[in-house]
């Protein structure tokens, strides 16, 4: 298999799979015909950038799983105006500025 195939068969797999946790806890849309219903996907990626629905669904996931541990850490630096997630190198990945998700993060971490 030549690289580039085995690159897009990995975004295939990785589009997939991202539609999958999108139905599962996302918020996925279905309209109802009269035999029939539909769910409506999002588009997973604009260009090369991500759905920002999925994105947010994603921080939301990997927030609910981490613990003070990561906190202290390093890995994630939170303050009321902005969260931030780290890379292990101290990167930063991921800039939240959704107050929601910031109170809910703060209540968890209490």
């Amino acid at each position: 298999m030549f690289p580039e195939e085995n690159d897009n068969k990995e975004m295939s797999e990785l589009e997939e799979a991202l539609k999958e946790m999108w139905l599962e806890q996302g918020n996925p849309s279905v309209i109802a015909a009269k035999h029939a219903e539909f769910v409506v996907e999002p588009k997973v990626f604009f260009g090369n950038k991500l759905n920002p629905a999925i994105l947010k669904l994603l921080v939301v996931n990997y927030l609910a799983h981490t613990s003070t541990q990561d906190s202290g850490a390093g890995n994630v630096d939170v303050t009321p105006e902005k969260l931030v997630i780290k890379s292990p190198k101290g990167k930063p990945l991921v800039i939240v500025r959704d107050k929601k998700i910031i109170g809910e993060y703060l209540q968890k971490q209490g």
